[in-house]
């Protein structure tokens, strides 16, 4: 492929770098990894960069299913792309699972000079899962779906979205008719992620009751500002588990030191380069700091691939 001016060329594979140059990957001279790859097994990532200019260097960054962004470092290709263009080779190292993203970087004397993995909304991504085993006989006394009882439909990852944290007051309504309900008040809190630096404005709550089992169900309103102004709404709901005994201990003013919680956010902006919050489906998942009190949650976007297996 040779890149000309005005060239249409598919976002997903190509990347433009603030001193001109243009650097693409996944095409038959400049392939990119499988969709599906085998646990433990490497992945290569060949980018071309054109015009290459002394200084360039490439990188791949990639984190497997929303951790931490790794990088992997673009060897020079002894073929070059042309005389003015460059090829570069990274290897990923294998992983045992999950969903892998990744970008090529380009860098000038070491600095990034394209869009980083962490400052795109959308990236190129694999999976890494055992080929299905062919079933040879199946027994015909069990219903035809036993042979997949334990392999699921569709592949599924999730990309790490922010860190919430937030110190609270707590206002005790007392037993209602369905439990328990303790108003968690936000005093203050920040949420902090790649491309999102906000902190909670003041009115947000949850609205917690907490059931007899010990189960506290999570019922949360709150509002975000960034630093540049944008506000995005938050609500979501989950579970608070105090243990068996957690309702009993609450009624005596008692919780564990760090109980675990699990909630499903969603949210809605007007900002269009955030308009794709409105459509993401999030888990968060963290702990509850009782003698702060605070609470942090890590929270990340689910996201559905492929199917598995055929039926």
């Amino acid at each position: 492929m040779r890149v000309t001016t005005g060239q249409i060329v598919p976002a997903l594979s190509t990347r433009r770098a603030r001193d001109g140059s243009i650097l693409w990957w996944g095409e038959a001279d400049t392939p990119g990894p499988p969709s599906v790859i085998s646990p433990g097994d490497t992945a290569s990532v060949t980018v071309a960069v054109y015009p290459v200019r002394p200084g360039h260097a490439v990188t791949v960054e990639y984190r497997v299913n929303g951790g931490p962004v790794r990088q992997a470092i673009g060897l020079p290709e002894p073929r070059a792309y042309d005389a003015n263009g460059r090829m570069f080779r990274a290897v990923l190292p294998g992983q045992p699972g999950g969903i892998v993203e990744f970008l090529p970087v380009l860098r000038f004397a070491g600095q990034p000079i394209s869009p980083r993995l962490g400052e795109s909304a959308e990236s190129p991504r694999y999976q890494v899962r055992r080929a299905a085993v062919p079933v040879e006989k199946a027994d015909s006394s069990a219903p035809p779906s036993a042979a997949f009882a334990d392999q699921p439909r569709w592949a599924w990852g999730t990309k790490f979205l922010g860190s919430l944290t937030t110190t609270v007051r707590k206002e005790v309504i007392g037993i209602t008719p369905d439990g328990l309900r303790i108003d968690w008040h936000v005093k203050e809190g920040s949420f902090v992620g790649p491309g999102l630096d906000g902190v909670v404005l003041p009115g947000a709550t949850d609205w917690m009751r907490i059931r007899n089992d010990g189960v506290a169900i999570v019922n949360v309103q709150a509002c975000f500002e960034t630093r540049t102004g944008v506000r995005i709404y938050s609500s979501y709901g989950g579970i608070f588990d105090l243990g068996p005994d957690g309702y009993a201990r609450a009624l005596r003013d008692e919780f564990d030191p760090l109980p675990p919680v699990v909630v499903t956010p969603t949210y809605a902006t007007a900002d269009k380069q955030l308009e794709w919050l409105n459509r993401a489906q999030c888990v968060g998942v963290g702990r509850v700091d009782h003698t702060a009190p605070r609470v942090e949650i890590d929270v990340y976007v689910v996201q559905v691939g492929g199917r598995n297996r055929a039926e």
